[in-house]
């Protein structure tokens, strides 16, 4: 008795719903092909207002700053490497070390000046706790006929 009451339930509203809600959206369908009826539509659509969404950093990271420190695997040949942030130079490698500081969004690069000579690999030896890019131990190799590579720009948590 209980399944007859369903399945009358069924053929008594849910298929008369569906088809009502089919032919709403083939209706719909059909008025937005005609020019006048679009025009109005699109009209109505540009006077609301639209949600944005928030690209960027969030603004409590917004001064969110750590330093890393690069290590390359020669110090004559890191010589030749010169090291940017956000474009600007930060000199060459004078020993196999260098520390920078970075805030979120920047992005290190590095130009070799000499891109046909030995291969010269720098290292991310370290970097702040709180940071999620540049990742500790990812590598940059310049020379062998590569002259300018860049890291991943500085995110945090």
């Amino acid at each position: 008795m209980a399944i007859r009451r369903m399945r009358r339930m069924l053929d008594d509203i849910l298929i008369p719903v569906a088809f009502g809600t089919l032919t709403t959206l083939v209706l719909a369908q059909l008025a937005m092909q005609m020019p006048r009826v679009r025009d109005r539509v699109e009209t109505l659509a540009r006077s609301r207002p639209v949600m944005a969404t928030h690209t960027g950093t969030p603004p409590g990271l917004a001064g969110a700053t750590g330093s890393i420190i690069l290590t390359a695997d020669s110090a004559a040949r890191a010589a030749d490497v010169i090291v940017f942030r956000n474009g600007v130079s930060l000199g060459p490698f004078t020993t196999d070390e260098m520390q920078i500081l970075v805030h979120a969004g920047d992005v290190i690069s590095f130009r070799d000046t000499m891109p046909q000579g030995p291969p010269v690999t720098v290292y991310v030896q370290d970097g702040a706790s709180d940071m999620l890019y540049p990742v500790t131990g990812e590598t940059i190799t310049l020379g062998g006929g590569t002259a300018t590579a860049s890291l991943e720009p500085a995110a945090f948590f």
